[in-house]
């Protein structure tokens, strides 16, 4: 489990099931533009981009990339490193 925001993410969670700023800093942490998260969690561009000023934001972000890393790393070391 992990929590983005205020939001716990459970496994098996949809992402339609979390919240549209917490699918957004998913989203950019992916490194997706903001022009394509916007309508895709149902706000402007404009709103992302606002978003991902904020600090409480920035550091959602900052712990999504480090999951995903963990996962990234713990994916490398099951294949044996190959």
């Amino acid at each position: 489990m992990a929590t983005i925001g205020h939001t716990e993410v459970l496994p098996g969670m949809r992402p339609e099931d979390l919240p549209p700023r917490v699918r957004a800093a998913v989203l950019l942490a992916m490194g997706r533009p903001t022009e394509e998260i916007g309508p895709a969690v149902g706000v402007s561009g404009r709103t992302v981009r606002r978003w991902r000023e904020r600090p409480e934001v920035r550091a959602d972000i900052r712990r999504v990339r480090l999951r995903l890393l963990d996962g990234a790393v713990a994916a490398v070391r099951a294949g044996g490193g190959e």
